[in-house]
Formats: structure tokens, sequence, C-alpha cells
């Protein structure tokens, strides 16, 4: 959802002078509108950032352990086995066959770094239950959102329409879930259901002060 609506969002916090004209507000008001949600944003994208990190961080001490790691155990048990490897890489040498050692241990390794930092990132990613939840709760934000006004139709079309009603049950199962990451399936419900909420009581707020259908609403805070 944030990938897919960055550059909206990005509108939505920094606007053009055009849109400020057309809006008759200023960008600090505008900003404002948006800051519950902006805040959430910033939340979750910070713990994205130090799941990435995390997954960086771990691709490149499996790379370096797995290049270097042997070697220096093998030489730290038995120093006269620095001799030996060394005589062994000159005859490779010799042979032309070093080049070919040296590609094949490196693809190896850049490899085996790269699943492991994925790994990383993953696990780390999917420690962050907070994340599930803040995404969840963008259509209850104060102000404006959005997400919530791009999203927020597709997504309940989607989650009550598009996937049959037996496949949420699936996560009143406790224990028995048969879903993976039931946890992140729950936001994707909790989401939907927190934007039909937004929608109600936008079009009760509207009817309720003679607003015409689509006008925008601020959202009060609580």
């Amino acid at each position: 959802i944030l990938r897919k609506h960055k550059g909206f969002l990005q509108a939505a916090y920094n606007p053009s002078p055009e849109v400020v004209l057309a809006d008759g507000d200023d960008p600090s008001l505008i900003k404002k509108k948006y800051a519950a949600e902006n805040s959430i944003i910033d939340g979750v994208m910070a713990n994205e950032r130090s799941a990435f990190l995390c997954g960086i961080a771990l691709s490149g001490l499996v790379f370096a352990t797995v290049r270097f790691g042997p070697r220096y155990l093998a030489v730290k048990i038995n120093p006269d086995k620095i001799k030996k490897l060394k005589e062994a890489d000159e005859i490779a040498e010799k042979a032309n066959t070093r080049w070919i050692q040296k590609t094949a241990a490196f693809l190896f390794e850049a490899s085996f770094g790269a699943w492991a930092g994925w790994r990383g990132y993953n696990i780390v990613s999917s420690q962050n239950k907070n994340s599930y939840e803040e995404i969840a709760k963008i259509p209850l934000c104060a102000g404006r959102s959005s997400v919530s006004e791009k999203v927020c139709p597709d997504w309940v079309t989607l989650v009550h329409k598009e996937i049959p009603p037996p496949f949420w049950r699936n996560l009143d199962d406790g224990e028995e879930c048969k879903l993976n990451d039931p946890q992140r399936w729950r936001s994707v419900r909790d989401f939907s259901d927190n934007c039909i909420k937004r929608k109600v009581f936008e079009d009760t707020y509207r009817k309720r002060n003679g607003l015409s259908p689509g006008t925008a609403v601020d959202i009060p805070e609580g």
C-alpha cells in the first residue's frame, strides 16, 4: 500500500502552489490535516528501514565469515597449513584454473550472504507486529487520510467481495489456523473494516452538516 501510493502521499504532504490555491489552504495547514497519517507512515517506514539495515549487516557478516573464516581457522589451528595453501594456490595459478576457483567461490559466498541477508530481513520485519497494526489503523487516524481516500474503495471490495468469507473464517480458528502469517491477514481484514468505519463516519458527518457527497471530512481526534 505505502509503496504503491508513495507519489500521491508526497503530493499531499508537500502540495504544489496549484493545489494550495485550489484548496484555499496554506501548506502548513494541509500538512497539519495529514499529520496523524504521516506520523503512522513514518513509524512503519522506520521499522522497515531497521529491518533492511539488519539484513544488509547480516549479509555482509555472513559473506565475510564464509569467505575468510575457513582459511583463518585452518591456519589458526595448524600454522603450517598456510604454506600448503600457498602452494595449492601457486599450482592452480600455473594450471590457469585459479580464476575459476575464485569466481566459483565468490559466487557461492555472495549468494549465500545475500540469502542470509534476505532471511534476516524477513525475520526482523515479521517480528515488527506493530507495523501491521499501525497500517490497519490508518483509516481511523485523525484529520485527513490520503491512503484511505485512494485505497479504501478497492480494498473493501477485495476483502469483502472478491475473497470468499470461508477464507477469513480461518483467522477465527486460533492455533488451528491454516494461513501463513495470520497476523498479517488479520491486519488486512482490520484495515478494510476500519475503512468502512471511516466511510460511515464521513457520510454521517456530511449528512448532519448539510455537506454534499464527496466533500472532504477532517476526522476529529479521539
